[in-house]
């Protein structure tokens, strides 16, 4: 089946979308679930989608969006493996133990790889600082999302939209504009973001394919 009109949002990437349309820069903070562990440490404590960005451009649109994750992927797509039988790359999650896993399953009951990886200290502390940033300023506790464990999920949301106009006046778009010549004059680079956006183009004019077996799941949640 295919059903048209459906976009894949980051959470925070969504929301700071609507703010760079209205003209403004906005940045956006959240904690989330646990799935990261402290450096040295084998219980997870911080989220994984710690901050977003996003840039109007001069037509009433978004420049870019940044929408910035503590882990080396997202943990939906792990959860996508899980559910498709699908074992996962190496470096994406450990176990619970803090040992390196390719299932899935193991991973969700386990620990999400920080981003920067896990070999170098200097790599390994990116991801989890970002987290922990954003952690102290919201607390640290906060339901999974997906189920009914520790009830409601507890999560604060900040978000930040600054009228670049106030600060620079026209220079802003006329630096932007700069910036983004800069990036995407080099072969094979992209603005953050720039992958969403042609989702989207080929998603209005194609749609996007629903397996019977999801949609039947969606079908039982609405009855």
């Amino acid at each position: 089946m295919t059903v048209r009109n459906s976009y894949n949002y980051g959470v925070l990437g969504y929301h700071v979308e609507q703010l760079a349309e209205a003209g403004l820069v906005a940045i956006g903070f959240t904690n989330s679930p646990a799935s990261i562990a402290p450096v040295g440490g084998k219980k997870p404590v911080i989220g994984t989608n710690p901050f977003a960005l996003a840039v109007p451009n001069a037509a009433g649109g978004t420049k870019f969006i940044l929408d910035q994750s503590a882990s080396v992927v997202a943990k939906s797509e792990i959860m996508m493996r899980a559910q498709e039988g699908n074992s996962i790359p190496e470096g994406w999650a450990l176990d619970s133990k803090g040992n390196h896993t390719t299932d899935p399953k193991v991973a969700l009951k386990g620990i999400m790889s920080p981003c920067g990886g896990l070999q170098r200290f200097w790599n390994r502390m990116n991801g989890r600082s970002n987290g922990c940033c954003v952690k102290w300023c919201h607390a640290w506790l906060a339901s999974p999302f997906s189920g009914t464990v520790g009830g409601p999920p507890k999560t604060g949301q900040c978000f930040l939209a600054l009228d670049p106009s106030g600060f620079s006046g026209s220079a802003f778009n006329e630096r932007n504009n700069e910036l983004t010549k800069a990036i995407i004059s080099q072969e094979g680079a992209r603005l953050p973001g720039a992958r969403r956006f042609g989702n989207r183009k080929s998603i209005d004019k194609e749609g996007i394919y629903v397996s019977d077996s999801l949609l039947e799941k969606i079908n039982r949640y609405c009855i």
